[in-house]
């Protein structure tokens, strides 16, 4: 039995599955992604559901099906029937990435725009950071980054602190980048500062762990839940790099309260979204660009660039400046592909309104 508050249930939910409720629909949500179905939890425990035909074809795209957290209006005409998703409530955040290209042997492809959820309706993301040879300045701003335009609470958990020498000072650099984001330092293994974690958890709070293999999220939710829930695994020996234990993203109740959502180690972490994400991360070189004596600098040779001269005297970091125009030039393809994607679908949506066969109908 799973009380609807305890999922993350509330009145704005409530408000929008009234149509479905009207028409003998159950509220779930969806906790796991199979092959072709979903598990789900309702008030009367848990069982798997398949997407609605009319559902599946009114999906324009991958991000227009339910995805690991959402809010799913769900129906069956007979006890022996399964259930069969006919609606996702509204989201009211939604953690993606750019997904990965598919070029197969068209190696001079310029790649796709295609959104790849992770995980939706989430209230926080605990990034964790291996304090070995996972910790990397680079790779924190890009998930910062991701976790800015899914509008949720980041927090930063700097794992592993057993296998680190150099534990303050990496706490202090890290700090420095993410602004007002929490940092904790902590060895879930050996259980040292596990208390500040758990002050995250609590009823109808949805987590999301995300970061790459091998840095510890599985023994963290062990940690939180105080069992041996998911697979551990050690790290290679011969380079410290993580391996995959956990293969798949599941939505787990944690019995004292609270939601994890464990998702399998990312190494791409493509990023997807607006300036204002990006700004937010390197809000630093924000406002250092706001005192260049030209609007439209390109932080390069122009003079008067208060960036350029910033790295020059060591108030900025060249590296975390060459990081910024990096994630900035790949956001500028992203989102002119993006936009031929939607005039695409908007031409493709107003030829089957043209023919007579509106596929949201």
């Amino acid at each position: 039995m799973y009380p609807l508050n305890e999922l993350g249930w509330n009145t704005e939910l409530e408000a929008a599955f009234q149509p479905y409720k009207e028409k003998k629909c159950i509220p779930a949500r969806i906790c796991q992604e199979m092959k072709n179905r979903y598990g789900i939890l309702m008030e009367t425990g848990e069982d798997v559901a398949l997407v609605a035909q009319k559902l599946f074809d009114s999906a324009f795209n991958r991000s227009d099906l339910p995805a690991i957290g959402d809010w799913v209006a769900v129906e069956r005409k007979k006890p022996v029937d399964p259930y069969r998703i006919v609606a996702i409530l509204p989201r009211k955040s939604c953690f993606s990435r750019k997904a990965k290209n598919t070029y197969g042997r068209n190696f001079t492809k310029a790649g796709s725009s295609d959104e790849q959820i992770l995980s939706v309706n989430i209230d926080i993301v605990f990034l964790v950071v291996s304090l070995n040879f996972d910790y990397n300045l680079r790779k924190i701003e890009r998930y910062l980054s991701l976790i800015w335009e899914s509008g949720v609470k980041a927090v930063i958990i700097l794992n592993k602190t057993d296998l680190c020498n150099d534990v303050e000072e990496k706490l202090e650099e890290v700090k420095k980048i993410c602004c007002d984001v929490p940092v904790h330092a902590i060895s879930a293994l050996h259980g040292d500062n596990m208390h500040f974690i758990r002050e995250y958890v609590s009823v109808g709070t949805t987590i999301s762990l995300i970061g790459s293999s091998g840095v510890g999220k599985s023994t963290i939710l062990n940690a939180i839940l105080g069992e041996e829930k998911q697979l551990t695994a050690e790290s290679r020996i011969a380079d410290g790099r993580g391996r995959h234990t956990t293969s798949h993203r599941e939505l787990i109740i944690i019995p004292s309260g609270g939601i994890l959502i464990d998702n399998p180690g990312l190494r791409d972490i493509k990023i997807i979204g607006t300036e204002v994400s990006l700004n937010k991360t390197f809000e630093d070189i924000k406002e250092l660009a706001e005192e260049c004596r030209f609007r439209n600098c390109n932080h390069g040779t122009e003079p008067g660039c208060a960036i350029r001269e910033a790295t020059e005297n060591g108030e900025l970091d060249e590296k975390r400046l060459n990081s910024f125009l990096r994630l900035q030039e790949e956001l500028h393809v992203l989102n002119s592909r993006r936009k031929q994607r939607i005039h695409k679908e908007e031409r493709l949506r107003s030829d089957l309104i043209k023919f007579g066969f509106n596929k949201r109908q």
